[in-house]
């Protein structure tokens, strides 16, 4: 599906998200510690270059416009950012664990790699088509300007 101009760079970035989430779901059942501690140390350096930043644009720029056409308390605002805290919480499980000096668990990157899947599949098939059926060409400009595309 052709994304708006204005959602084309978060369109991108999913992509990044994907590979990193596949990355994680095919660790092996049976991945040693040097294996998690690994993936770990990835997924923070891929969350710090990209999967932060996407979250901070689409919070900061994207559902606030789309706030301001279809109210802030629309229910594809509240599951994004329900997401996003999710995604999160799990980032920083991987973190705290890196952090005390041990692995992550197996279960933790897995659960991390279901919900960026997850997460990419329902801002592709349901966030973003709402976004572009609810702004007007004047908020869809202002999404470009705001997302550098």
């Amino acid at each position: 599906m052709k994304r708006h101009p204005s959602l084309q760079r978060l369109s991108r970035d999913h992509h990044h998200a994907l590979v990193l989430a596949k990355r994680l779901l095919e660790l092996p059942a049976d991945a040693d510690a040097e294996t998690l501690e690994a993936a770990g140390a990835h997924v923070l350096e891929r969350w710090r270059a990209e999967v932060g930043p996407h979250f901070a644009a689409e919070e900061e720029c994207l559902l606030p416009v789309f706030g301001r056409h279809a109210g802030a308390r629309h229910p594809e605002i509240i599951e994004t950012l329900c997401q996003h805290v999710e995604l999160r919480g799990l980032a920083d499980a991987v973190a705290a664990a890196r952090a005390a000096g041990t692995a992550p668990a197996l279960e933790t990157l897995r659960a991390l790699g279901e919900g960026l899947r997850a997460h990419v599949r329902y801002e592709e098939g349901v966030l973003f088509p709402a976004v572009e059926a609810a702004l007007d060409a004047p908020a869809l400009a202002r999404l470009v300007a705001l997302l550098g595309e």
